[in-house]
């Protein structure tokens, strides 16, 4: 199982690091009783081998996602343009989506 954070991160960098490496204990400490042999994708991880726009962020983080079965939504995914869009596809792809507590 392949599990991508997906959560705000324009405007709050420094932040939303902080955020979704919470995300990551929170799902490795869900991984004894919930899933067996995950992998977290975390975009904030990514190599981001690219001009550094919004759109080519987008699409970088997108295929990787399109790598996943699950999306772990971050309390602020709202706030975000982004998260809402990976949320619609894997919505769209019938992904399983949990949100963070």
């Amino acid at each position: 199982m392949k599990i991508y954070i997906s959560g705000k991160i324009s405007g709050i960098e420094d932040i939303a690091y902080n955020n979704f490496e919470k995300a990551e204990k929170e799902i490795s400490q869900m991984d004894d009783n919930i899933f067996f042999n995950i992998q977290i994708i975390n975009p904030m991880k990514l190599p981001h081998l690219h001009t550094r726009t919004w759109e080519k962020y987008m699409v970088e983080d997108l295929k990787a996602l399109l790598e996943c079965d699950t999306i772990y939504m971050l309390k602020n995914w709202n706030e975000s343009k982004g998260a809402t869009i990976e949320r619609q596809l894997a919505l769209q792809l019938g992904f399983n989506i949990i949100y963070q507590q």
